[in-house]
């Protein structure tokens, strides 16, 4: 299991945002009195998915709240691991320029801001809710000087419709959770916008929930990217070729779950200790030439003795199974394939054909 974790000063900061909404006392009176907000909102992006992606579901400070408490620290955790399997970013001459495309209360913002430590970033944000971007600026504020002092924000009320290709180029742009509430056509207009606002160096980081009843979007919206807008794919997969999968290309990575989640969940009960997500990395650049292969675990390992196996897409284009044996890896080598998840990414020397036309032997690499 991953040790990712939710900054508890995030958490503490919603708690007190929502202490002062309902005058509660302890944070199971607090949590307790947000209950039916957080139900109504966790509801709303699961069984009861609405027709209209217009409705105002942050509409006050109180919704933003419950929001927070509920749907933060699992953006904040995609995000996270994410950026972990990216290289580093290129070093610019200026402030990293970011914007967060429907940020919501910010937490896809948060992850990015700490996972570039101190390095200077300049943030701009853009949401249709002003009660939104209302809470993620008073946030910042309350938790720069703590956690992002080289960090200057920039807020934008409008609808994700009105953005248009602006003057200046962004090195990073953040799409999370987004698409899958626009009509199709507006999808691909957003993407080719957010394509054309790219720096030369710049990176699309798209995260998007498994919406099964709206079709494999995703895989369309990768084969326009490659194609039409000549962007250049630098996760999840390890080639631009056509994808092989038979199904939504997903990953499934467990994490830890704050206190705060812990309580509500055991009155909600939805299965929060896995996040299951679709994620999209371009860039007008492609990723430097390397000599170490990657290879993407797309299904669930099995594990006998002396090995592991998984099935994986990798740098050809398919979908092998690979035989990772355990005497090819060092004692923190062996105690991460008992862990492996889907989606992972194996950093790998070799691939060796073996006698099932299926199976290859992969040698990690150095």
């Amino acid at each position: 299991m991953s040790s990712l974790s939710y900054p508890t000063e995030l958490e503490t900061y919603w708690l007190q945002v929502a202490k002062a909404e309902t005058n509660g006392t302890a944070i199971r009176d607090i949590l307790h009195r947000m209950m039916p907000d957080i139900r109504r909102l966790a509801d709303r992006f699961t069984i009861a998915r609405p027709d209209s992606a217009a409705a105002d579901y942050l509409r006050d400070t109180r919704a933003c709240a419950a929001y927070s408490l509920f749907f933060a620290p699992q953006t904040y955790a995609r995000l996270s691991l994410v950026l972990a399997e990216l290289p580093p970013f290129p070093e610019t001459s200026q402030p990293l320029r970011v914007l967060d495309l429907g940020c919501g209360t910010g937490a896809a913002s948060w992850a990015l801001l700490d996972h570039l430590g101190r390095r200077p970033v300049a943030l701009s944000v853009r949401d249709r809710s002003r009660a939104a971007l209302r809470c993620l600026h008073d946030c910042f504020s309350a938790l720069r000087q703590a956690r992002w002092p080289d960090a200057i924000l920039r807020t934008d009320p409008s609808p994700l419709e009105e953005f248009t290709v602006p003057s200046g180029k962004f090195d990073v742009i953040l799409l999370h959770y987004v698409l899958n509430e626009l009509p199709p056509d507006l999808r691909r207009t957003l993407l080719s916008r957010a394509a054309r606002s790219l720096a030369p160096h710049g990176r699309l980081i798209i995260c998007e929930p498994l919406v099964h009843d709206a079709g494999d979007y995703m895989r369309d919206l990768r084969a326009f990217a490659l194609a039409d807008l000549g962007l250049h794919i630098l996760a999840p997969c390890p080639h631009s070729l056509a994808c092989p999968l038979d199904g939504p290309c997903h990953d499934v990575r467990t994490w830890k779950l704050p206190q705060s989640l812990q309580i509500l969940n055991s009155t909600l009960h939805r299965d929060l200790r896995h996040l299951a997500y679709a994620l999209l990395v371009l860039s007008p650049s492609p990723l430097p030439a390397s000599a170490t292969l990657r290879a993407r675990i797309v299904g669930s390992p099995s594990h006998a003795k002396g090995q592991t196996l998984c099935p994986a897409c990798c740098s050809d284009g398919q979908t092998h199974r690979l035989q990772l044996l355990h005497r090819d890896f060092d004692t923190a080598g062996r105690k991460e394939l008992r862990h492996l998840e889907r989606g992972q990414v194996l950093r790998l020397a070799s691939l060796q054909p073996l006698g099932d036309p299926s199976l290859f032997r992969a040698a990690p690499a150095p």
